[in-house]
């Protein structure tokens, strides 16, 4: 299936269940069922407000560990992600972090959903926790062997938070990323919450011929511009109550932030 044949409209609003820390991480709570619960409020939550999508990521895990996450962090997440695929009626992606491409086709294949969020594609990066390579030759073959091909592949391109090792022009990442069996490429800004530049995205359109979302930093006061020129956007922060995104969702702010949506849409 297409990107667009996931969804019912042009532009897709795909909410965050940020996952609260998982065992073993700095931040972990200590609670389990804290964790789940969170978790599951966050997706009815998104779901009743008329989100198109969700993404299910351990956020709360930093500093990340670069590559594949420990057994009990795995189990966590394919449990989270299969109740939250039966709970809702809408496409559920998985984000690992950080880049830890075959936990993410794995869950996603085993748990019924319908893409992954990649970070490191096709560009060789730096962040604060080391040197990133990038994993599209890894994950397309994972993929295929796994007779996942359903499974989309979204893909950050020079991705926030790191730094390309090689510099290159932004469109250079989204050629090789499409070439390299994208489905949806994702550009965002420099962290979390940070406004994505729209001429990077406008850029990025001009050379591409899979769908180009914003990643990062849309809120109810850009969104008419984002949907504008984008193929569609992912959204944390602005989602969240008080537009914090350690809290959870509210229904208030992601009804006003759809509404919104729509309304720019046909006005």
């Amino acid at each position: 299936m297409s990107f667009n044949g996931l969804f019912t409209v042009d532009r897709p609003i795909v909410g965050m269940v940020h996952l609260l820390a998982l065992p073993g991480a700095p931040a972990y709570g200590g609670d389990l069922d804290a964790l789940y619960q969170r978790a599951y409020d966050d997706a009815r939550t998104l779901a009743q407000a008329g989100a198109d999508a969700l993404i299910v990521e351990n956020f709360n895990d930093e500093p990340f560990i670069i590559g594949e996450p420990a057994a009990h962090d795995l189990a966590l997440m394919s449990a989270v992600t299969r109740d939250i695929v039966r709970m809702v009626s809408m496409p559920v992606g998985v984000n690992v972090q950080f880049n830890a491409w075959q936990a993410e086709i794995a869950v996603a294949h085993t748990c019924g959903a319908a893409f992954v969020r990649v970070e490191v594609f096709v560009d060789r990066v730096i962040s604060a926790m080391g040197v990133v390579e990038p994993c599209a030759p890894q994950i397309t073959r994972y993929r295929a062997a796994l007779g996942a091909r359903r499974v989309q592949l979204w893909a950050d391109i020079q991705t926030k938070y790191t730094t390309n090792i090689t510099p290159q022009p932004l469109t250079t990442s989204a050629k090789e990323a499409q070439a390299a069996g994208a489905d949806a490429l994702i550009v965002t800004g420099a962290a979390t919450g940070s406004a994505t530049p729209l001429d990077a995205v406008v850029e990025v359109k001009q050379v591409a011929k899979i769908p180009v979302l914003v990643g990062s930093g849309t809120t109810i006061d850009n969104a008419a511009e984002v949907f504008r020129i984008a193929d569609g956007a992912i959204v944390g922060s602005s989602l969240k109550a008080d537009g914090r995104v350690q809290n959870p969702v509210s229904l208030g702010r992601t009804r006003a932030f759809i509404e919104t949506v729509r309304a720019s849409a046909h006005g």
